[in-house]
């Protein structure tokens, strides 16, 4: 399967699976957004290498041959720090995360960090209209670390591993800038420049 023809078939079985989600107030506005669902998710694959996607693309299908939700997961682990009381009451239904994919997405987010330092950087203005790194944003927004976070485990032990290798082989390429690129591509800019002067 050729790799843009990859990302498009994760993105629709995560669609598929966004669709399942029921939040506390019911669903949200987002979920009627597959623009935005798309450009998103497609964005964040361009920093990913392929056999990465290809290892999620199985967590995928495995997922769905479980019924299990992935997303739904994410959004359920992130209640963690957004609302811990009600984490409380289904930590238990949720996936129990082993020490070792903990510390693979510790790992990780730690990396995407320290990148996502040098985008604050780079292009505040961008990083403006985006998600907080830390902490929750005043408008309730998760934050960057917690996102991506409980994202990672929701991954399997061996995409997680592959991530991390990824990373290795080429420790100077900062994925967090490679996602913002294609996001603002998306969004008809030629650059991150150009967007970050149109966003000032």
């Amino acid at each position: 399967m050729e790799r843009r023809e990859l990302e498009r078939q994760i993105v629709e079985k995560e669609w598929l699976m966004f669709q399942q989600v029921q939040g506390v107030n019911g669903q949200a506005a987002c979920q009627d957004d597959w623009t935005t669902f798309l450009i998103m998710r497609l964005s964040q694959f361009e920093g990913w290498d392929t056999d990465v996607l290809e290892s999620y693309f199985e967590d995928i299908v495995q997922a769905e041959a479980q019924e299990r939700n992935l997303i739904m997961e994410k959004y359920a682990y992130m209640m963690e720090e957004t609302d811990p009381v009600y984490f409380l009451s289904i930590k238990e239904l949720l996936p129990e995360i082993s020490e070792e994919k903990q510390l693979m997405a510790e790992k990780i987010t730690s990396i995407y960090m320290e990148w996502e330092k040098e985008a604050d950087i780079k292009y505040p203005n961008i990083r403006r209209h985006g998600r907080p790194a830390e902490g929750i944003g005043v408008d309730g927004t998760v934050s960057v670390r917690n996102y991506l976070k409980c994202e990672l485990y929701t991954y399997s032990s061996k995409t997680l591993a592959l991530f991390i290798l990824s990373i290795e082989k080429n420790p100077e390429y900062n994925r967090y800038l490679a996602t913002m690129q294609k996001m603002v591509q998306a969004y008809g800019y030629s650059s991150l420049e150009e967007a970050e002067k149109e966003m000032a």
